[in-house]
């Protein structure tokens, strides 16, 4: 019971002090507008996450939620900064 008590308390403080990784170029432009779009329904990913590729894809899912909500998520010049910030900053 006490090994359990101080794990819980380790794991408690551990994850009260961890910071995310910061995105990249994270005062540009595009770096916010990627922190407000992709940010509006869930944490945001880091660009690493995924290949150049899937973003795309992600991108795509995520405009066709978006659409079924009601809503234009990105204006065609929002999404080829987003896919031009993307591609830089992939795995």
């Amino acid at each position: 019971m006490k090994r359990l008590l101080i794990l819980t308390i380790i794991l408690l403080f551990y994850g009260c002090t961890m910071r995310p990784t910061p995105i990249p170029e994270p005062d540009s432009d595009t770096a916010r507008l990627y922190r407000e779009k992709c940010g509006m329904c869930h944490a945001v990913p880091h660009p690493k996450r995924h290949t150049y590729e899937q973003w795309q894809h992600m991108l795509s899912v995520m405009e066709r939620h978006a659409e079924r909500g009601g809503m234009v998520l990105l204006t065609d010049e929002e999404k080829r900064m987003l896919l031009d910030y993307l591609k830089r900053h992939s795995r």
